[in-house]
């Protein structure tokens, strides 16, 4: 395996992504930052087009990137290779780093312990920010953080005091690369998670409030979202299970003690409706192929919601479209019995 390094990043020769694509072909695979694979892009941080155009090229080269943009720890490395190069099992359960979840600020804003604390409010006040993480000179520890909360609990006259004076305990402190899911009930419970990049530097935060703002944006979605997998999953089972267990992933067939569809994923959902017999098994009475294109949009739209890359806030035209795909997907599935 090949690794991308800085001298090449800043060589004339590769300023595209294309450019570092076409590096890779089949036996011949490539490490790479996640952050300079974003920056070949012309961005700095991931969004939901950023990560659908660098999927677009990887398809447009045949290539795919393990573990996928979307769920890459934003500060360790991907593999960009050819799809039939062996890299070994791939876990069914996917991980979400906490550096994948969406930040408005491209760096941790923070303050030094001496830092007056006027000066804090005014900066917590002019960005929104209602926890300010009070780090070391190399910001390599959390001395604390100043919150709403230990600005009022201040007991130092606030005309005079610092940082130090007013902070609270910084809490757990996460690393770039752990699964966010497992964090989520001690982020609701300290309010905030920092966390810390591999060369040791605190450089993220994640607060309840960035967490009220991604579930409010994808909460009625992720309903709607469950209500058409469940439906699916009634209708599939309806077929034989050895009939459902050959349509799974190759590298699932073989699943012992399979239990229909209760076990399988969305994209075997779609493989297994496009089989004639399961197809009329499931009492569907309309056009197979605009059906199978409705439900491929909507698994595009799940995995959109699960890596939190629905955005909070009015929609754009294209995330009111998809919106309407999974819409048009249960009316389809609610007129069946």
């Amino acid at each position: 395996m090949q690794e991308f390094t800085e001298a090449m990043y800043a060589s004339e020769d590769i300023r595209r992504l294309s450019d570092f694509l076409s590096l890779v072909k089949k036996g011949s695979a490539w490490k790479i930052p996640t952050q300079r694979l974003i920056a070949l892009t012309g961005n700095t941080r991931r969004g939901k087009y950023i990560n659908q155009s660098i999927n677009d090229q990887l398809k447009s080269h045949g290539l795919v990137c393990n573990p996928e943009i979307e769920n890459a720890d934003y500060y360790g490395n991907v593999i960009v290779s050819d799809p039939r190069d062996e890299l070994g099992e791939r876990n069914d359960v996917v991980s979400l780093p906490i550096s994948a979840f969406p930040s408005e600020f491209e760096n941790l804003i923070s303050c030094g312990p001496e830092m007056e604390i006027k000066k804090v409010r005014t900066l917590m006040i002019s960005l929104d920010i209602s926890q300010l993480p009070v780090l070391s000179s190399n910001k390599k520890s959390a001395l604390g953080v100043v919150t709403w909360r230990s600005l009022a609990e201040c007991q130092v006259d606030l005309n005079s005091a610092k940082a130090s004076d007013a902070m609270a305990n910084p809490g757990h402190i996460a690393s770039s690369g752990d699964d966010f899911l497992n964090l989520v009930d001690s982020i609701i419970a300290q309010e905030y998670m920092l966390y810390s990049i591999p060369d040791g530097r605190i450089n993220g935060i994640v607060t309840a409030s960035d967490l009220a703002k991604a579930f409010d944006g994808t909460a009625s979605l992720y309903i709607q979202l469950q209500e058409l997998e469940s439906r699916l999953r009634m209708l599939l089972d309806r077929s034989p299970i050895p009939s459902l267990q050959k349509h799974l992933d190759p590298k699932r067939q073989s699943m012992k003690s399979f239990r229909g569809a209760s076990d399988m994923m969305f994209g075997e959902y779609i493989e297994a409706l496009k089989d004639p017999e399961i197809w009329a098994a499931t009492g569907l009475r309309v056009d197979q192929e605009s059906c199978l294109k409705l439900f491929s949009d909507a698994k595009d739209v799940r995995n959109g919601v699960m890596h939190f890359s629905s955005s909070s806030g009015n929609e754009t035209e294209s995330e009111h479209d998809d919106n309407i795909a999974v819409i048009k997907a249960l009316r389809i599935l609610r007129s069946i019995s």
